[in-house]
Protein backbone atom coordinates (compact mmCIF):
# COMPACT_ATOMS: atom_id res chain seq x y z
CA UNK A 1 0.00 0.00 0.00
CA UNK A 2 1.58 3.19 -1.59
CA UNK A 3 1.90 6.20 1.32
CA UNK A 4 2.41 9.65 1.72
CA UNK A 5 1.78 11.41 5.07
CA UNK A 6 2.62 10.55 8.48
CA UNK A 7 -1.02 9.90 9.04
CA UNK A 8 -1.30 7.61 6.40
CA UNK A 9 1.35 5.77 7.52
CA UNK A 10 0.28 5.57 11.18
CA UNK A 11 -3.14 4.45 9.35
CA UNK A 12 -1.30 1.51 7.44
CA UNK A 13 0.50 0.30 10.34
CA UNK A 14 -2.55 0.52 12.30
CA UNK A 15 -4.57 -1.60 9.67
CA UNK A 16 -1.53 -4.46 10.06
CA UNK A 17 -0.93 -3.18 6.31
CA UNK A 18 1.91 -7.18 5.29
CA UNK A 19 3.53 -4.49 3.15
CA UNK A 20 3.64 -0.77 2.85
CA UNK A 21 5.40 1.40 0.31
CA UNK A 22 6.55 4.65 1.48
CA UNK A 23 6.37 7.09 -1.63
CA UNK A 24 7.57 10.59 0.13
CA UNK A 25 11.51 10.70 0.27
CA UNK A 26 11.31 12.57 3.84
CA UNK A 27 8.80 10.52 5.27
CA UNK A 28 11.27 7.67 4.07
CA UNK A 29 14.25 9.32 5.47
CA UNK A 30 12.71 10.07 8.68
CA UNK A 31 10.94 6.03 9.12
CA UNK A 32 15.19 5.22 8.35
CA UNK A 33 16.40 7.52 10.82
CA UNK A 34 13.56 6.41 13.50
CA UNK A 35 14.66 2.35 12.72
CA UNK A 36 18.33 3.36 13.86
CA UNK A 37 17.36 5.19 16.67
CA UNK A 38 15.51 2.32 17.70
CA UNK A 39 18.03 0.34 16.90
CA UNK A 40 20.81 2.21 18.93
CA UNK A 41 17.80 2.57 21.70
CA UNK A 42 17.61 -1.35 22.18
CA UNK A 43 21.70 -1.65 21.95
CA UNK A 44 21.91 1.06 24.63
CA UNK A 45 19.48 -0.46 26.69
CA UNK A 46 21.35 -3.64 27.21
CA UNK A 47 24.29 -2.32 27.78
CA UNK A 48 23.38 0.36 30.63
CA UNK A 49 21.30 -2.19 32.18
CA UNK A 50 24.22 -4.81 32.34
CA UNK A 51 26.46 -2.22 33.92
CA UNK A 52 23.57 -1.29 36.15
CA UNK A 53 23.28 -5.34 37.36
CA UNK A 54 27.34 -5.45 37.61
CA UNK A 55 27.22 -2.57 39.92
CA UNK A 56 24.52 -3.66 41.61
CA UNK A 57 25.85 -6.95 42.13
CA UNK A 58 29.59 -6.27 42.65
CA UNK A 59 31.37 -9.85 42.04
CA UNK A 60 34.76 -8.47 42.19
CA UNK A 61 34.05 -6.81 45.65
CA UNK A 62 35.22 -3.04 44.80
CA UNK A 63 34.83 -0.43 47.45
CA UNK A 64 34.32 2.21 45.39
CA UNK A 65 30.94 0.60 44.30
CA UNK A 66 30.05 -0.16 47.65
CA UNK A 67 29.35 3.82 48.78
CA UNK A 68 27.10 6.51 48.10
CA UNK A 69 27.49 8.00 44.89
CA UNK A 70 27.76 4.92 43.09
CA UNK A 71 24.14 3.58 44.64
CA UNK A 72 22.47 7.03 43.28
CA UNK A 73 24.62 6.45 40.06
CA UNK A 74 23.49 2.77 39.88
CA UNK A 75 19.76 4.13 40.57
CA UNK A 76 19.75 6.44 37.64
CA UNK A 77 21.36 3.78 35.28
CA UNK A 78 18.57 1.64 36.36
CA UNK A 79 15.73 4.40 35.53
CA UNK A 80 17.19 5.71 32.24
CA UNK A 81 17.55 1.70 31.36
CA UNK A 82 13.64 1.00 31.80
CA UNK A 83 12.81 4.35 29.98
CA UNK A 84 15.16 3.11 27.22
CA UNK A 85 12.99 0.02 27.26
CA UNK A 86 10.12 1.84 26.73
CA UNK A 87 11.04 4.07 23.92
CA UNK A 88 10.38 1.68 21.55
CA UNK A 89 6.07 2.02 21.83
CA UNK A 90 6.78 5.57 21.22
CA UNK A 91 7.93 4.32 17.53
CA UNK A 92 5.10 1.95 16.80
CA UNK A 93 5.72 1.92 12.90
CA UNK A 94 9.35 0.94 13.12
CA UNK A 95 8.82 -1.68 15.73
CA UNK A 96 6.07 -3.43 13.79
CA UNK A 97 7.99 -3.19 10.19
CA UNK A 98 11.51 -3.27 8.70
CA UNK A 99 13.14 -2.05 5.70
CA UNK A 100 12.75 -4.19 2.99
CA UNK A 101 14.60 -2.69 0.42
CA UNK A 102 13.73 0.56 -1.81
CA UNK A 103 12.67 0.47 -5.25
CA UNK A 104 11.03 2.79 -7.57
CA UNK A 105 8.07 3.24 -6.09
CA UNK A 106 9.83 4.31 -2.54
CA UNK A 107 10.61 3.12 0.41
CA UNK A 108 9.21 -1.01 1.49
CA UNK A 109 8.35 -1.57 4.78
CA UNK A 110 7.47 -5.25 5.75
CA UNK A 111 6.10 -6.71 8.79
CA UNK A 112 8.89 -8.06 11.35
CA UNK A 113 7.19 -11.33 12.42
CA UNK A 114 3.78 -12.65 11.06
CA UNK A 115 0.92 -12.73 13.20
Amino acid sequence: MPVTTLRELKAAAQRQEPEIVVADRKLAARVIFWNGLRLAANTVVFVILALAIFMWANPLHWDFLEGGKARLARQVMLGVGIVLLFADYLMPVVRSYKVAGRSEAGLKLVRRRSR
